[in-house]
């Protein structure tokens, strides 16, 4: 499955108004039922339902879910 990078840029602006030291957008691979998002300064992981609301339903995604996405949040592993 291929997706448009601007879906992990919307999201990581949304992560950077909780912790602005997330990274930029480097890359990202697919890796079953979830996505290994690099930044700039990390990776995390990200479940392919919440790109997947990223990408049709934005609005429904809280604060809590973006909470719980930055503590899969590794600094440093490029």
């Amino acid at each position: 499955m291929q997706l448009s990078v601007y879906v992990f840029y919307e999201l990581l602006i949304r992560l950077q108004e909780l912790e602005p030291d997330i990274g930029e957008y480097s890359s990202y691979q697919k890796m079953g039922t979830m996505i290994s998002l690099r930044t700039t300064t990390g990776t995390m992981v990200v479940p392919d339902e919440l790109i997947a609301m990223q990408l049709n339903t934005p609005e429904l995604i809280t604060a809590v879910d973006l909470s719980a996405l930055l503590k899969s949040f590794k600094p440093g592993m490029r």
